[in-house]
């Protein structure tokens, strides 16, 4: 996958979780998956179609996820899993997505994205696609998440 669309959605990552109020995030190491998998216990994920058609997916777990809805939610402590938590979660998948699609169009490319999907549960592995998928992991101090990214290009 071109460098560009990894950085594009890191860098939307980047602002979106500076805009939240959270502190930086550093990218860590880059990986290639034969298939759009996710193995964490909460994943959200959102379709792109247009010029690049795909899935993107945010992948954690749950005491990753509740800290980054305790910090969305003012420092409110969160314990749980809930509905709150889990359209939170959604929402933040979706400015990072449209920020990145944003940059992207810099680049005179067209793309829509879709509402978010939310899958959690103990012991759970999503498999979203069989297409090749890049994966980045997150660095925070709140924990680290992977980013995937499987586009057919």
């Amino acid at each position: 996958m071109d460098k560009k669309y990894i950085n594009s959605f890191v860098e939307a990552i980047s602002q979106v979780f500076l805009n939240l109020g959270f502190e930086e995030i550093s990218s860590g190491s880059i990986c290639v998956k034969d298939s759009f998998t996710c193995g964490y216990n909460l994943t959200i994920i959102i379709g792109l179609s247009g010029d690049i058609k795909g899935n993107v997916a945010i992948s954690m777990s749950y005491e990753t996820a509740r800290k980054i809805v305790s910090i969305m939610m003012l420092g409110m402590e969160v314990s749980e899993i809930d509905e709150i938590s889990v359209s939170a979660l959604g929402e933040m998948t979706n400015m990072v997505c449209g920020q990145a699609v944003n940059i992207l169009s810099s680049s005179n490319l067209f793309i829509k994205i879709t509402p978010p999907t939310i899958i959690h549960g103990e012991k759970i592995k999503a498999i979203i696609s069989q297409i090749e998928t890049s994966v980045v992991a997150i660095n925070s101090s709140l924990g680290t998440f992977e980013l995937n990214l499987g586009f057919e290009i």
